[in-house]
């Protein structure tokens, strides 16, 4: 008995010190649903917001590609004074200065299809990099989700458990009053209090539990965890693995990215080609010379047509070339291991989702009939049929099997979810999120720090 209310003690000092923690975190909104922990964790997630600027930056490298047929422009000055030795001058040295400035302007017309290679493969780079945001986006949409439901689970448990502590101090009272009236043992008061010392062992570690999720929810999404209500398993599963195994290569992000990679090394080897092709430049230059002392002053406008080609093949080009050919090689390679690996997980979690069905079905079957035999062992108890202890085991299986049922239909609902991940459908459509599913084509660029003609001309 003492040793119960010391346990006790303890317990409330332990709620205690993690309830400050709680009231002393900062006060704000709850969510319900599964829906509303969605899209608020969409908007708090910086890592979301980290791969947004990412996407953009990889959108530069099509402008950067252009590059090869953009006019360019280029200003050249010179200023100079020339002191010669000279013995017809008074002081012993000539003096002469010299002023020249040149304006060039200078662009490619013909390059044999380099530019536009360029500017393909970048294409297929920011495709990449489109597929890889939608993965990580699974990713966030997947914590949250295992977020949501530990909450669930943990409260759920932590209530099963002080309803089996209140339990056991009904039992733990009985025994007292049989053992003063002589139908009970020693023993029997013994092993409920037992037993009671290690409810309140459970419930201190559920408790602790459950504030780690609430705190996880809390970091997750900026709000507190109200009523959360459960969620459903998603409409529309596949029925066979190969159903599932298909929907994954034509959905699956990670799949898709490494598509575009290999569309990419694809094109380095084209790219090499066109760069050792004949180019056609057109320049246009304007130029003044201003010298003392000299009739050589002059003003000269130009321009040039020029065709230049390499004709000789260098180490460093056969270099190249095996390196674009073993490139591509390799990307191949990686979309198909990466085939491969989301079969499997496919696979895998397919029949994850299939097996915690079935283990419902049969805990579901077990709590029933460890209900039904912790009700007869109560009443075989007071007819002396049985002993306390048979019924305390009986009570005890009931509240195990309570437990696995309630942790099972947990798994069963993120078995699913891992499903749909493991897919690559895992997306703000599935949760009716359609305004949180962002198109990245339409996020603007940031300003420009060069917004002017003049690159001296730098922007805030």
């Amino acid at each position: 008995m003492g040793r119960c209310h010391e346990i006790l003690c303890g317990r409330i000092l332990f709620a205690v010190a993690f309830g400050l923690v709680i009231v002393g975190a900062p006060l704000s909104l709850a969510a319900e649903t599964l829906r509303d922990t969605i899209a608020a964790g969409l908007d708090k997630s910086d890592i979301l917001a980290g791969e947004r600027q990412r996407f953009i930056a990889s959108r530069q490298a099509i402008g950067q590609a252009k590059s090869g047929k953009e006019l360019t422009g280029t200003i050249t000055m010179s200023d100079s004074e020339l002191l010669r030795d000279s013995s017809s001058i008074s002081g012993g040295f000539k003096k002469r200065y010299s002023r020249s400035g040149s304006l060039v302007f200078s662009k490619t017309l013909v390059d044999f299809g380099e530019t536009d290679l360029k500017v393909d493969a970048a294409r297929y780079s920011v495709d990449a990099a489109r597929a890889t945001y939608i993965s990580i986006e699974q990713n966030v949409i997947m914590a949250l989700i295992t977020a949501h439901l530990d909450v669930i689970t943990a409260r759920e448990e932590a209530s099963i458990r002080k309803s089996n502590i209140a339990r056991l101090i009904a039992q733990r009272d009985a025994a007292e009053i049989r053992l003063a009236n002589g139908s009970a043992t020693p023993s029997d008061v013994a092993e409920t209090n037992a037993r009671l010392a290690r409810a309140y062992s459970d419930d201190v570690l559920t408790d602790a539990t459950l504030i780690d999720a609430e705190e996880t929810y809390l970091s997750l999404t900026g709000l507190s965890a109200g009523e959360l209500v459960t969620p459903l398993v998603p409409a529309e599963l596949p029925l066979t693995i190969t159903a599932a195994e298909e929907k994954a290569e034509q959905n699956h992000p990670e799949i898709l990215s490494a598509i575009a990679a290999e569309k990419v090394a694809r094109l380095q080897f084209p790219i090499l080609q066109s760069s050792v092709k004949p180019t056609v430049k057109l320049s246009l230059s304007a130029s003044s010379l201003d010298q003392t002392a000299t009739n050589a002053d002059k003003e000269e406008l130009s321009a040039t047509l020029t065709f230049s080609t390499p004709f000789l093949v260098t180490n460093a080009t056969r270099s190249m070339a095996r390196e674009a050919l073993s490139s591509h090689n390799q990307s191949k390679f990686t979309v198909t291991e990466q085939k491969r690996k989301t079969r499997l997980a496919v696979r895998t979690a397919f029949r994850a989702f299939h097996a915690s069905q079935g283990q419902l079905d049969a805990v579901m079957s077990e709590n029933s009939a460890a209900q039904l035999l912790a009700e007869n062992a109560a009443i075989e108890v007071e007819f002396g049929v049985k002993t306390l202890l048979d019924q305390m085991d009986a009570e005890q299986s009931l509240f195990d099997a309570s437990l696995r049922m309630m942790q099972t239909k947990q798994a069963v609902l993120l078995n699913a979810f891992k499903l749909v991940q493991a897919m690559g459908s895992l997306s703000p459509d599935l949760f009716d999120l359609t305004e949180k599913n962002n198109n990245l084509d339409l996020i603007p660029d940031p300003s420009s720090r060069y917004p002017y003609m003049l690159p001296i001309s730098v922007g805030e």
